[in-house]
């Protein structure tokens, strides 16, 4: 997937306000042996789709949180509804607040690099005992304002996991870095960005898939 210019970018952004964007982040994990992980992130109209691997995507209509899990393997979707949604993402940072230790704010570095033709500051922060050196460009300032957006009503989307206070710096990451406290680094980078005609069929379930029912939420 070719890289757009920061021109041609930008102003497509500036003359469509529901222009569709394609971003690909590849995952590296010491240690892995399965390989790199490649995400693509598809935005077309108010809906996200998240295809973490050729087996499982998932759609997210942003307005209501609703969501869409297709598994292609069984040809099955797990449908729940953003109310439900909410609900879970709501118990799971109580018990990630309850775990949380010292975050601190990004700090600029002062260092400085090109990633795929975008010019880039580099930030460092430390969350909960991990290390986490962020590569931001201010060169995307519409992707970075959609994608904050979507991390707020859809966290499967969130590619700003990891960053610690996101308020405290701007930018779009193209590049993040963490080393746990055992060592072990995992990056993320942004491999792709295009604003090529999204097909509608790939914001919706294939024609011959079954429904499962909607799972209830866990009693606490």
């Amino acid at each position: 997937m070719k890289l757009l210019p920061v021109s041609f970018l930008l102003a497509a952004f500036a003359t469509s306000a529901f222009a569709d964007l394609t971003l690909s982040q590849k995952i590296e994990q010491e240690g892995q042996t399965q390989g790199d992980q490649i995400i693509t992130l598809k935005i077309k109209d108010g809906k996200v789709r998240v295809d973490a691997g050729p087996q499982v995507s998932t759609i997210i209509e942003i307005k209501t949180g609703d969501m869409e899990t297709l598994m292609h393997d069984r040809k099955m979707i797990m449908a729940v509804p953003g109310v439900m949604v909410k609900a879970m993402q709501k118990m799971a940072q109580q018990t990630l607040d309850g775990n949380t230790g010292k975050v601190e704010a990004p700090k600029a570095t002062g260092r400085k690099e090109t990633i795929n033709g975008y010019a880039c500051e580099e930030y460092e922060t430390t969350t909960n005992g991990s290390k986490v050196t962020m590569w931001l460009t201010k060169d995307l300032p519409e992707a970075e304002s959609m994608l904050n957006q979507m991390a707020t009503l859809s966290p499967e989307s969130n590619i700003y996991a990891g960053m610690g206070d996101k308020a405290a710096v701007s930018g779009f990451p193209m590049r993040s870095t963490m080393v746990d406290a055992n060592g072990k680094v995992t990056s993320v980078t942004v491999v792709g960005l295009s604003q090529d005609p999204l097909p509608a069929a790939d914001f919706s379930a294939p024609s011959g898939y079954k429904r499962m029912a909607t799972p209830t939420m866990p009693e606490r």
